[in-house]
């Protein structure tokens, strides 16, 4: 339900629809940092805001420990 209630925050900070709709591709992203099956997302791919926003989004509903994806976020949203 979360996803679906932030779902149009969740693509314009830069997340595929592929992985917001789906479940698995989605938990897949959360504990990788990556969807290397369908699209090949990576955070290097959106903007530092991008990443901040999405920081704030799911940092929120996820805990840090054993996500990828917020550690790669964070290191996205502070790149220089």
């Amino acid at each position: 339900m979360w996803r679906k209630r932030v779902r149009s925050q969740l693509i314009a900070a830069g997340l595929p629809n592929s992985v917001v709709d789906d479940e698995r591709r989605w938990n897949y992203v959360l504990l990788h940092g990556a969807d290397e099956f369908h699209s090949g997302w990576s955070p290097q791919w959106i903007t530092q805001k991008q990443a901040a926003d999405l920081l704030a989004l799911i940092g929120d509903r996820y805990q840090s420990e054993g996500l990828d994806l917020i550690r790669e976020l964070r290191n996205r949203a502070s790149d220089s």
